[in-house]
């Protein structure tokens, strides 16, 4: 394939990607300080001191007894600080504050219309549904084969602009936005192919899970107490550290304790180790850990954290958030050149005729 063809295809796969790239870019650069942004949302709770021991048994017992048959999860139940729950039904979704020792309700907040909640949804469905999803996923197999294509194209000149050998030219503002462009796709490159691989990934597993919705949770009342269970595991799996429990979605499930276990690599998500426990006798019934586990397995643990930038702390974060607005500058300056370009046939045309 010649490179004025290649160009024709780069340009359109970049154009049709352009819109939505800007929504992603720009709300997954926002994204990537999700846990900031929360704990400044709500850092009159987080902030918050309590003494006395951890009664999670109480705080279930309250939480179920307000919003039964819901989907259950916990997703901060540290000594001393308070507890954060996050619910879901079906549409419906909540985050709860609970005292760490009384159980009682702090205070409740729709999820929909929390800020990095609602920009969440955005990102990966376009508030669209199952429809959204699919498009999502489109957008970002166009974006991957505008990169692809970018990378042949410019593959001659990729290292000299590695190297700054080769000048931004000013002369006229179609050479200075294909120099920009060109620049900024070339320093990128790397990262955002991190980024558009791994989402192409997670936008496949959330556009088939809308397509294939769980049954509505049931949410049974534990017959066991959890702050029991959990002292237990500590003794019996002493290298694992849980970090997110998920109660049991109907009367066949088991509560699943997710976590990391020491000696897990930097780049492992904590949802692919857990431990679950029978809600009825306590029992473990099954163990996992991604280390020393197949490599498909391992390789499909860092899918998350390498998209959200889970790893390395603010500095990886800010350089995350960078890329991520280099997509929408990306298909901003490849729109400029692609209209100076029909400009200048058209222009070209009216002379001769």
């Amino acid at each position: 394939m010649n490179n004025r063809k290649l160009l024709k295809y780069h340009s359109w796969f970049g154009l049709i990607a352009g819109l939505f790239l800007l929504i992603m870019g720009v709300s997954g650069s926002i994204l990537v300080f999700h846990k900031e942004l929360d704990f400044w949302f709500f850092r009159t709770q987080y902030e918050q001191d309590y003494s006395g021991e951890l009664q999670l048994d109480r705080a279930i017992e309250e939480v179920q007894a307000v919003y039964p048959g819901w989907d259950t999860r916990l997703k901060q139940f540290e000594p001393g600080k308070v507890l954060v729950f996050d619910l879901r039904h079906q549409q419906q979704r909540a985050y709860l504050f609970v005292h760490p020792t009384s159980g009682k309700i702090l205070r409740e907040v729709d999820a929909n219309t929390h800020f990095t909640s609602w920009l969440l949804k955005l990102h990966y469905s376009l508030h669209s549904g199952a429809v959204g999803r699919i498009i999502i996923l489109l957008a970002g197999i166009v974006f991957f084969l505008s990169l692809l294509s970018g990378i042949i194209l410019y593959r001659k000149s990729i290292f000299k602009v590695f190297a700054f050998r080769i000048r931004l030219r000013p002369h006229n503002k179609r050479s200075f936005y294909s120099s920009l462009h060109r620049y900024v796709g070339v320093w990128a490159l790397f990262l955002n192919l991190v980024l558009v691989v791994t989402g192409i990934i997670l936008a496949y597993t959330v556009a088939k899970a809308g397509l294939n919705p769980l049954p509505a949770p049931s949410g049974p009342k534990l017959e066991i107490s959890l702050n029991e269970s959990m002292a237990e595991l500590k003794t019996d799996f002493p290298q694992f550290t849980p970090t997110y429990i998920r109660l049991p979605l109907n009367k066949n499930a088991d509560i699943t304790v997710f976590g990391k276990f020491a000696g897990d690599a930097f780049y492992f998500s904590e949802f692919y180790n857990y431990i679950r426990l029978d809600y009825q006798t306590g029992q473990v019934t099954s163990v996992k850990k991604v280390t020393g586990s197949s490599f498909s397995n391992q390789l499909a643990s860092t899918v998350m954290p390498l998209h959200y930038a889970e790893f390395g702390g603010l500095t990886v974060k800010i350089l995350y958030s960078l890329i991520g607005l280099s997509g929408p500058f990306l298909s901003i300056t490849g729109f400029l050149i692609w209209l100076k370009g029909r400009r200048k046939k058209r222009q070209k045309r009216k002379k001769l005729s």
